[in-house]
């Protein structure tokens, strides 16, 4: 998760005004000899990093390249302040407090508010070094004020981002959740129907064939072809009643790839790599619906507790019944106790004759893999 946009320009734009008084520096010969190397140097240093980190694909977990490039800018913009001439390193500063509003998409808060006290004081005995203790009070609290509510900005901007996230995965497992209850309503209500027609009408039609066939063996003339016209109605009015059940007992599978695709299309981080054959029919809704849980399951601990960019799911059919195998890029872990949600997807597993197994490696990930026979429901 990267800031905004707009801030990103906003935040070049700093960079940038830092140019024009030392440039002027430069030209009218102010800033010269060495100072005037390193803070040209710091410049583009700061300019390239700020820009190698905008650029980097959006991550909730710290990065080493992340705090490498973090790093580099605080340097960068220490030098600056230190390096520029006069009232200037003042307007430098502001590459410090561009730095600050980064930190909390890398670090831990505890982290944070250390980095920020730590260039804070070096920025202050800077000041107090080229000015006096009356400009490093002044000025330094007014850059330690900047840092804290731009950390505190981006803190919130996060928080905001995460429950907007989290809304958004619940409004989509609520909506899926209503559409498995109804369509598992009208599967009962088809189903029931179906064994109407087959137990009544189609008893009936058959009583009335036997009938109709015994009757055209005792009439002659006129009469038997008649009764032989309606025994051919009869039959035909059978077929056609099985016809009609059977579509409403195929009517009455549910789509699994249809249910999952719109839960795993709300998560941005992480990004959620789905494949499975479409359509995916189940014959059980609760089946559907056991399946729909796991997979909720392991996106919420990829998101929550891994740490993960990235989940790939996959979802498959052998001739023993239906196999799930998911894993993630997060941080893995070494002593793992299963708590109430796998210790869930466990007994869902398992209810229907299945296995599920966990294996996590340190840094490199969590993975699932499960299957239920085909009698746990699968087409």
């Amino acid at each position: 998760m990267r800031v905004d946009g707009r801030f990103n320009i906003a935040g070049f734009a700093g960079w940038l005004a830092c140019m024009v008084p030392s440039g002027v520096d430069l030209y009218e010969g102010r800033l010269s000899g060495w100072p005037a190397g390193v803070w040209s140097a710091a410049f583009l240093t700061f300019g390239a990093t700020y820009a190698g980190y905008l650029w980097r694909p959006a991550a909730r977990r710290r990065s080493t390249i992340d705090i490498l490039l973090v790093g580099a800018q605080t340097g960068a913009g220490l030098a600056m302040v230190w390096a520029a001439y006069g009232m200037t390193k003042y307007l430098c500063g502001i590459t410090l407090v561009i730095v600050a509003g980064e930190l909390p998409y890398v670090f831990s808060r505890r982290v944070v508010w250390i980095w920020v006290a730590a260039q804070s004081s070096v920025l202050i005995a800077i000041f107090w070094n080229s000015f006096s203790w009356l400009a490093a009070v002044s000025g330094g609290g007014a850059f330690v004020a900047s840092h804290v509510f731009n950390v505190g900005q981006s803190f919130l901007r996060q928080s905001e981002q995460a429950a907007r996230e989290q809304l958004g995965r619940a409004n989509a497992e609520l909506k899926i959740t209503q559409e498995l209850l109804a369509e598992n309503s009208r599967v009962g209500e088809r189903l029931r129907i179906s064994r109407d027609l087959h137990d009544s009408l189609g008893h009936h039609l058959t009583a009335l064939s036997l009938q109709l066939d015994v009757a055209s063996r005792r009439v002659n003339g006129r009469a038997a072809e008649h009764v032989r016209e309606a025994h051919a109605i009869t039959r035909l009015l059978l077929s056609d009643i099985r016809d009609v059940v059977g579509q409403l007992r195929q009517t009455g599978r549910i789509d699994l790839s249809a249910v999952l695709r719109p839960l795993a299309a709300t998560s941005e981080v992480p990004r959620v790599h789905l494949r499975m054959p479409e359509p995916f029919y189940l014959d059980d809704p609760a089946h559907a619906n056991a399946w729909l849980r796991c997979v909720q399951e392991i996106l919420t601990n990829a998101s929550r507790h891994a740490g993960a960019r990235h989940l790939w799911i996959e979802f498959g059919q052998d001739g023993d019944g239906i196999t799930l195998h998911a894993r993630d890029d997060g941080v893995g872990a070494v002593d793992w106790k299963p708590g109430h949600g796998l210790t869930g997807m466990r007994e869902r597993i398992e209810e229907r004759g299945g296995r599920v197994e966990f294996n996590t490696v340190p840094r490199r990930g969590f993975e699932v893999r499960a299957h239920v026979p085909a009698q746990g429901g699968s087409s």
